[in-house]
């Protein structure tokens, strides 16, 4: 069985991931789609709209086969951190021949070329990017300059140069970089990338069997959800199955309380001391001062956030040292993914009830978590450990901003890594 490995986080599963999972079957001629899935935190620093259970069993039902998730100490990283561990879980797996995303700009060829110079990183691009964060400018706005300053002085040539200097403008073309740059470095040949272009209501695409979907972006249903606090409304921007299980567990549990949620955030730099929180990951260049600050002159989370971002320190980033913090996440742990060949193990959230789709994920380089015996397993090894508890803090963290009942709450208290997948027929 092959499988094309999509790497998502479906916060939530809309029409649009429906499509990008059918249309990297077909670009692929893979039998079945396995989704590389972020956890109950997002990449960019936000609990989810709805925990990991909820968003595999809605993948399963949008189309994919399995659903296996990106641990929590690396898919609230960076760009470079989340595409680290997600491109190790896919090329773990024999029978992955594809790994597809979604981008902006949907032309693998000119991502390709990006990748490898980035993987270069020459001499003179350096000393470009070097002089733009001195002169202030975030690390993503120095590369976007310098790149196109090279391009400029003819210092690198692309097929498409025009495509080429704006793709680190745009989040998923980044994310889509870094992808490669990692898969292009572990040098597997046998698997081959694929990118298929983002889609929302406002897309200028040819694609007619595209817009059959009835399009949204998922930022814009978390907002709609967020604000009225009903789903009727975005009713028509999910697949039927997967809105009825999103519908459901909003029903029993409602959505993480973000009042809650930036309490805690200004609870954890108010009493936080300064070398505490510089342990923790992307906690550099004394923003742990500023932050605490901001949190006691600040009475709300947003207006916090707002006086910590700069050009240096985007919003996405500060969010992501805030659940850094709050999670207790050590830079040194974090940056171990670059160091290491493959995960010490890999958590199974949710399977078709196939024989074939398990035997299949089953030839794997390292422990595929499926039952108790698995994780005791993985527990041999001293990095499964932290990632282990982590995931536990996170499970723990993620319940308190919930409306879970006595009953409820027990389910959430057993171990991360003890929960059993969901198998679905």
């Amino acid at each position: 069985m092959k499988f094309c490995a999509v790497i998502c986080e479906y916060n939530p599963f809309h029409n649009g991931h429906q499509y990008h999972i059918k249309e990297s079957l077909r670009q692929s001629g893979c039998d079945a789609c396995l989704c590389i899935m972020g956890g109950n935190f997002t990449q960019r620093g936000e609990p989810a709209i709805c925990e990991k259970y909820t968003r595999a069993s809605m993948a399963i039902a949008g189309g994919a086969a399995a659903v296996v998730q990106i641990p929590t100490y690396f898919c609230t990283g960076n760009a470079e951190v989340f595409a680290q561990a997600a491109i190790k879980i896919a090329t773990s797996f024999a029978s992955v021949t594809h790994i597809s995303f979604g981008s902006e700009c949907g032309d693998i060829r000119s991502l390709s070329e990006l990748a490898k110079f980035l993987s270069k990183e020459p001499s003179f691009y350096k000393a470009r990017i070097k002089r733009n964060l001195n002169d202030g400018f975030s690390l993503g706005r120095a590369k976007t300059h310098a790149l196109q300053e090279c391009i400029d002085a003819g210092l690198v040539k692309f097929t498409r140069p025009e495509v080429v200097a704006h793709l680190l403008d745009t989040p998923n073309n980044i994310l889509a970089v870094e992808y490669l740059r990692v898969l292009f470095s572990t040098g597997r040949k046998d698997i081959t990338p694929i990118t298929v272009k983002r889609i929302d209501e406002n897309s200028n695409t040819k694609d007619e069997e595209a817009f059959e979907y009835n399009l949204s972006s998922a930022t814009a249903i978390r907002e709609s959800v967020y604000r009225s606090k009903h789903i009727w409304n975005i009713r028509k921007f999910i697949p039927t199955e997967p809105y009825q299980i999103f519908a459901s567990t909003l029903r029993t549990i409602g959505i993480p309380d973000m009042d809650i949620w930036g309490n805690l955030a200004l609870y954890r730099f108010r009493t936080g001391t300064p070398s505490d929180l510089a342990l923790n990951y992307d906690v550099v260049e004394g923003i742990e001062n500023k932050m605490i600050t901001a949190a006691r002159e600040n009475v709300d989370y947003r207006s916090f956030i707002e006086a910590c971002t700069s050009r240096r320190f985007t919003q996405s980033r500060i969010q992501r040292i805030v659940t850094a913090c709050l999670l207790n996440f050590r830079a040194e742990y974090v940056k171990h993914i670059y160091e290491i060949d493959k995960l010490p193990y890999i958590k199974l959230l949710a399977c078709k009830n196939q024989k074939e789709v398990l035997s299949s994920l089953n030839e794997c380089n390292t422990i595929l978590v499926t039952r108790k015996q698995d994780a005791i397993a993985a527990q041999n090894d001293a990095f499964a450990q932290i990632l282990m508890f982590a995931e536990d803090k996170a499970t723990y963290l993620y319940t308190l901003l919930l409306d879970v009942t006595k009953d409820q709450q027990k389910d959430f208290n057993i171990s991360d890594i003890y929960m059993k997948p969901l198998f679905i027929k």
